[in-house]
């Protein structure tokens, strides 16, 4: 009997043995890789999802499941893509990639806010996808709606995209669209807009009692072409009018980091 049992603790010795000296598997190595490159950054990238999470997320046990981050499209699946499909992944992977940017989800709260805007509220209809949360701001992917544009067009429909950042002690609720040519005549004779920004038209539905602090936030915007751009007391709103493009997103970026 003694001799049985001493037969299995030895088995059971030489297992841990086994389980401790082993050589790890090539799967191992990538877990413990990604692991200490998570170390590396301000977030903590969990090894088997590729979720990025912050610490106390992680002390939590609570966080949103961000199935997409990290994980790109690689350049031979783009090609595969056709040229706008292309365009808007390329973005996309951007985004993903991006310390700056996080994949996150709208609150109701949120929605809201992007749902009463002029901005959006210009078209007939709007969904959105891919949200992600910056310093101070959301970024979402609008596609808006036309509905019967022209006798010779279909409806419009594409992804757009808009970024949302909280801007303090600001008051006053006013949108600004590029000037038709009508516009640019009238306004030789006369310009009455409350803001000035040049090419662009401006529609007053609140007035500020700081008109140069808003006049200086758009000094930030001078000579930038294509931009839909709402303030409405602590918000800003700016929405391209194309297809999502990796330009357009750090043009964008690059503006909003010298607005405090």
């Amino acid at each position: 009997m003694m001799t049985f049992i001493s037969l299995v603790c030895g088995i059971a010795v030489l297992f841990c043995l086994y389980v401790i000296f082993r050589p790890k598997t090539k799967e191992e190595k990538e877990y413990d890789r990604r692991l200490e490159e998570s170390l590396k950054d301000e977030f903590i990238i969990d090894p088997e999802t590729g979720a990025k999470i912050t610490l106390e997320e992680a002390e939590s046990g609570h966080w949103v499941n961000h199935n997409n981050e990290f994980r790109t499209i690689p350049e031979s699946d783009l090609k595969k893509l056709t040229e706008d499909e292309k365009q808007a992944e390329i973005a996309l992977n951007y985004l993903r990639e991006s310390r700056a940017f996080r994949k996150t989800e709208l609150t109701d709260e949120q929605f809201d806010i992007f749902d009463k805007t002029k901005t959006l509220n210009s078209y007939d209809d709007w969904t959105y996808s891919n949200p992600f949360s910056f310093q101070d701001g959301i970024l979402i992917l609008p596609a808006p709606e036309l509905h019967g544009m022209t006798y010779y067009q279909d409806d419009y429909k594409e992804s757009h995209v808009m970024f949302w950042k909280k801007i303090y002690n600001t008051n006053g609720h006013y949108y600004l669209r590029e000037k038709s040519a009508t516009e640019k005549l009238f306004d030789k004779i006369r310009n009455d807009d409350d803001l000035q920004l040049k090419d662009y038209e401006s529609f007053t539905f609140k007035r500020s009692y700081d008109i140069i602090k808003i006049n200086k936030i758009l000094e930030k915007f001078e000579n930038q072409k294509g931009l839909e751009i709402e303030i409405n007391d602590d918000n800003l709103f700016i929405k391209t009018l194309k297809l999502i493009s990796l330009e357009d997103i750090k043009r964008i970026e690059k503006i909003l980091n010298n607005i405090r």
